[in-house]
Parts: C-alpha cells; sequence; structure tokens
C-alpha cells in the first residue's frame, strides 16, 4: 500500500510541477498563467491517477519478469 501512496504523491507533484513549467513559458512569452484552488485539486488528481496506473503497470511488468 505505500507504493501506491508514494506513486499518486509523485505523479500529482510531477503533474503540477508541468504546469508551472508551462506557465513559466507562457508568461517569457507574454502570456497569463492563472490557478485557483479547483485547478490545484485537479491536476493533483488527475497527475495521482497517472502515477498510479504507471505504477500499476511497472509492477506487473516486475511480476510477470520475475517468473
Amino acid at each position: 500500500m505505500a507504493n501506491e501512496g508514494k506513486a499518486f504523491v509523485k505523479g500529482g507533484a510531477g503533474c503540477l510541477v508541468v504546469f508551472a513549467g508551462l506557465a513559466i513559458l507562457a508568461l517569457l512569452f507574454g502570456g497569463r498563467a492563472h490557478i485557483d484552488l479547483g485547478g490545484f485539486v485537479i491536476l493533483l488528481v488527475i497527475g495521482g491517477v497517472i502515477g498510479l496506473v504507471v505504477n500499476w503497470i511497472y509492477q506487473k511488468g516486475r511480476r510477470d519478469g520475475g517468473q
């Protein structure tokens, strides 16, 4: 269960970092960037779900590769 929690947090944080990078690029090129609490939570959840899916695929590959 600990792996799933770590995967969720890493995926959520990764999604927020990607958003921050794209926001910085938008600002550098003269655009605007804005995130509110709802958008923050949605990005965190979407990234967390992606992290869980990647972890599930990785763990399944480890189990299949060990036989």
